[in-house]
């Protein structure tokens, strides 16, 4: 029932791109304008006459249609902007963020890691806006992505498209770079497949110099994209060889998979290797050096090129999430940072290379007091909900359903002492439990992030659990890690009434779960043979699924 990562990834970004289409009344006035020419060279002069006459009556009625047209329009936009806030969009490619001005962002959300939002992360959009010609959609708070990055191409309007076509061969755009290739390059299309012919030619010349709209990530692999519309690529590597990230190994390196597993081959020390991108798997930096191929950064020397930043954070998440405000719980505890705000571990340490920058928001689920020793002065600390750590009371302000401190100061005084292996008898016990839980219908019809959320818990569970030097603290918060993870599971099959005659809200509930189960789209679970035999199909793949293992008949017929 197993999907493979790059197939997932590659099926979702196929069906989420979309392409800009041209308005049916402006094709309606070039074929009319067309024919109206040709009508005119056939008729006599008498019928010309005539012909001007209607023209003017016709030019007369295009000024009223076109004012019309005008107000329509703005009404349109009006509401079209109106509709388009607060819309949840989601990247199909890694995405730089950029300021209003289209810069590159130093920092986002506080920190460097956060200006690369990883492919396949869903975020909030304001809406698109303009900016040097290319299409963006407004983040907040001044971060903006390019459209491309979510939509698969360069978004463009009809009166785009027109102005486009009108300038001459000379004009530069302001979006473009100028590039020479350093080798000969095919070029292909926005899926990686190779175009035979472009601008007539079969392939691009070394030498050649060409405009570009910026990069882009095609099956893994960086392209420079040659026009607005997105449909023309060069491999990187056919442009400038010193835009690549390249290292030399200083010890042998094994190589890894996504899921941070070997087979044990090695990269021998000494082997200089490209980088495509820096990933955390855990909280180890690891450098992706080909398809599904990684490495651990200990390993490599210093890297050569542009600047690394990781796509990632140290647990993995691609994002800190952000609750947008028309989703808010009013059942909920949230916090907004009042300035930067480090994020803190149960042991009042805070980690300096992951912060929140001011304006950041996010839910809690506890308000505890932390001590760094036993003769410290304990202070309040909000817990994420997501399990990740806390931040301190005096960095937030607080919002939503109150929260009472799960302890007392003095409580927090005696947490900061070694655990004996009394005090680790119950987290021993949630960790021996793991495989049975994982066996449970409630795990294997999680969604994939909760699934992930409970392996990471059990994860560093463990690695509590063997720490002889362990806190009391430690031991308490990994357990209710353990315990929160395994109720955010809550896995269950969509009871039916009929198996062999589904209603329209029993196909919509499954096809949600079976694609939430498999983490992909819901478009790709296909019902077929009157809803009964339910499939993955997407992007010429096709898998089967037991409709039992989604669905359980609740009534006998």
């Amino acid at each position: 029932m197993k999907l493979s990562h790059k197939l997932i990834m590659v099926s979702a970004a196929a069906l989420m791109s979309v392409s800009p289409l041209l308005g049916t009344n402006q094709n309606v006035n070039a074929a009319t304008s067309k024919s109206s020419k040709t009508t005119a060279k056939k008729t006599s002069t008498k019928k010309a006459a005539s012909s001007k006459k209607a023209t003017a009556k016709k030019t007369s009625s295009k000024k009223t249609a076109a004012k019309k047209s005008t107000s329509s329009k703005k009404s349109t936009s009006k509401k079209a902007s109106s509709k388009s806030s607060s819309n949840k969009i989601t990247l199909v490619h890694n995405a730089y963020v950029y300021d209003k001005k289209g810069k590159r962002l130093d920092q986002y959300m506080g920190s460097a890691k956060y200006t690369t939002i990883a492919k396949g992360v869903t975020v909030t959009s304001n809406g698109t806006v303009k900016i040097k010609g290319t299409v963006y959609y407004n983040l907040g708070g001044g971060a903006y992505i390019k459209a491309v990055n979510v939509d698969g191409k360069a978004a463009a309007t009809t009166n785009d498209k027109k102005a486009a076509s009108s300038k001459k061969d000379t004009d530069t755009n302001d979006d473009t770079d100028s590039v020479k290739l350093i080798h000969n390059a095919y070029v292909y299309d926005e899926n990686g497949k190779r175009i035979k012919k472009y601008n007539g030619k079969s392939k691009l010349k070394k030498g050649t110099k060409i405009d570009v709209y910026g990069t882009q990530i095609i099956n893994d692999k960086k392209y420079y994209q040659l026009d607005e519309k997105g449909t023309a690529f060069v491999k990187a590597g056919n442009i400038d060889a010193k835009k690549v990230n390249k290292t030399t190994l200083k010890h042998n390196a094994y190589i890894y998979d996504e899921n941070g597993d070997t087979k044990k081959k090695t990269v021998k020390k000494g082997k200089t290797v490209t980088i495509i991108e820096a990933r955390y798997i855990g909280t180890k930096l690891y450098y992706k050096i080909g398809d599904d191929q990684f490495i651990k950064a200990s390993n490599a020397g210093k890297v050569s090129g542009p600047e690394l930043e990781p796509v990632n954070e140290p647990d993995g998440a691609a994002t800190v999430v952000v609750p947008d405000e028309d989703t808010t719980d009013a059942n909920a505890s949230y916090v907004t940072m009042t300035k930067l705000a480090p994020l803190y571990n149960v042991k009042g340490q805070a980690d300096n290379t992951r912060s929140f920058g001011e304006g950041q928001r996010q839910q809690v689920s506890e308000l505890r007091y932390i001590a760094t020793s036993a003769t410290s002065t304990p202070e309040l600390f909000y817990k994420l909900a997501n399990g990740r750590g806390y931040v301190k009371q005096s960095d937030v302000q607080f919002s939503g359903r109150i929260l009472n401190a799960a302890n007392t100061p003095e409580q927090a005084k005696a947490d900061v002492t070694i655990a004996t292996s009394a005090n680790k008898t119950k987290l021993a016990q949630s960790i021996s439990e793991a495989d049975s839980v994982r066996n449970s219908e409630a795990f294997k019809l999680a969604s994939q992030a909760a699934k992930n959320g409970y392996n990471e818990a059990i994860s560093k569970a463990i690695k509590v659990n063997d720490n002889k030097t362990a806190t009391i603290a430690e031991v308490n918060d990994a357990e209710a890690n353990i315990v929160t993870a395994k109720t955010n599971l809550g896995g269950k099959k969509v009871a039916v009434a009929n198996l062999s005659n589904l209603t329209p809200n029993e196909v919509t509930e499954i096809v949600k779960l079976a694609a939430a189960v498999n983490n992909v789209p819901e478009t790709a679970i296909q019902f077929t043979n009157n809803n009964t035999v339910l499939s993955i199909v997407t992007n010429g793949y096709h898998q089967t699924l037991n409709i039992n293992d989604y669905a359980v008949q609740t009534s006998q017929n």
